[in-house]
């Protein structure tokens, strides 16, 4: 009965027919199970005693199988395979395309959203108390009085001040070298660290990065094998007179081992850069930095900024453009050290110097993008 009872259960469609039998051999086995009993059929799995009672989750359980499939059917719909697959698809994929998840980054954004409008809301209220026309006293209230509602545009102001205006005032580099450049001889070291090169302030550090290192250190440790030949040819070229711009590139003509009138030489690591606006040359920029620092424990292959030099003393940004320009990569900021020992300053090491490698803008044959 019990055999026939869970085979008619497991049934895909059930009718009226199949329901009373399920019903019947149910019943069939209630009626007939006291003999299993009697015959020491029934007994434990593990004392392998009679059991006398009937107290089995299971077969409990067989109860509401009937009951079940009149209100909503065959019970194999109800199987775990069907049950997981209609979670997935009904329940786990529409859930996974909603916002119902990654609560944290949500929460953030949320915090952070609200912030900017309370700022914003706070910003308008404050700009618009400072707008309002400062209140007219009645005849004969006294100005010094302590009125709550007295009017305080100056807090106001200061407030605003407090959030748009910038924390630290820029450092106008040209006026600095202009007041270097006209200080009396002695009064300033030379040469001056704060220079004019047509429209850009240049700004370097009093304190080199490295002092007094031999030329072919320097070479080795930021990777430039031609170091020395590179400053043979740029004294070739200049000659006892130094000039601000000389041939940039082409083959190099002093042998790696030229002599040379110093063998050391001052690196500094970074030089920061400022500019005048575009369209207002009265107005200056923000100072940018650029670096050329080799590779060590915190850099691994070291850093090397990139920038647009003006290699044509013909043009001149920013009314030419960038013609007379070219893109490299800074690879060294430099300057020759005196002598040990020496109290003078010659030509050299009056002039700061920086090794760059141009970058060579190759069309691609095949591309049909200019």
């Amino acid at each position: 009965a019990l055999m026939e009872f869970r085979y008619l259960s497991q049934a895909t469609a059930i009718t009226s027919t199949t329901h009373d039998k399920i019903r019947a051999s149910l019943q069939e086995f209630h009626d007939h199970k006291d003999a299993l009993i009697e015959n020491g059929f029934w007994c434990g799995e593990k004392t392998k005693h009679v059991l006398k009672h009937w107290h089995i989750p299971k077969l409990e359980l067989m109860q509401s199988v009937v009951p079940s499939v009149e209100r909503v059917g065959s019970i194999l719909q109800w199987s775990a395979d069907m049950m997981e697959h209609a979670h997935i698809e009904v329940i786990k994929d529409p859930a996974s395309t909603t916002n119902n998840h990654n609560y944290d980054s949500q929460i953030c954004r949320c915090l952070d959203r609200y912030e900017k409008c309370r700022l914003f809301d706070t910003a308008l209220a404050l700009h618009g108390s400072t707008t309002e026309s400062i209140p007219v006293l009645p005849v004969g209230q006294d100005a010094d009085g302590n009125d709550s509602d007295t009017y305080d545009g100056d807090e106001c102001r200061n407030v605003l001040d407090d959030i748009w205006t910038l924390k630290r005032k820029v450092t106008n580099f040209f006026d600095v070298a202009a007041q270097l450049l006209a200080a009396l001889p002695g009064s300033v070291p030379r040469p001056p660290r704060t220079f004019i090169a047509g429209s850009t302030a240049i700004r370097l550090n009093y304190d080199p990065s490295l002092k007094h290192i031999p030329i072919d250190t320097v070479a080795e440790q930021f990777g430039l094998p031609d170091l020395r030949g590179a400053l043979g040819d740029y004294l070739n070229r200049e000659g006892n007179v130094a000039q601000n711009f000389h041939t940039f590139g082409g083959q190099r003509r002093s042998p790696p081992d030229v002599h040379l009138p110093f063998k050391e030489l001052d690196v500094w690591y970074k030089v920061r850069l400022q500019q005048k606006t575009y369209h207002d040359s009265s107005e200056i920029t923000p100072t940018f930095t650029v670096h050329a620092h080799p590779p060590d424990r915190s850099l691994k292959y070291g850093r090397y900024d990139a920038a647009i030099m003006n290699i044509d003393d013909c043009w001149q940004w920013p009314s030419s453009g960038l013609q007379g320009h070219t893109v490299v990569q800074v690879r060294l900021i430099m300057c020759p050290a005196m002598p040990r020992g020496s109290n003078g300053i010659n030509h050299f090491s009056s002039r700061f110097l920086m090794y760059a490698q141009r970058f060579d803008i190759v069309p691609q044959g095949n591309s049909s993008v200019e």
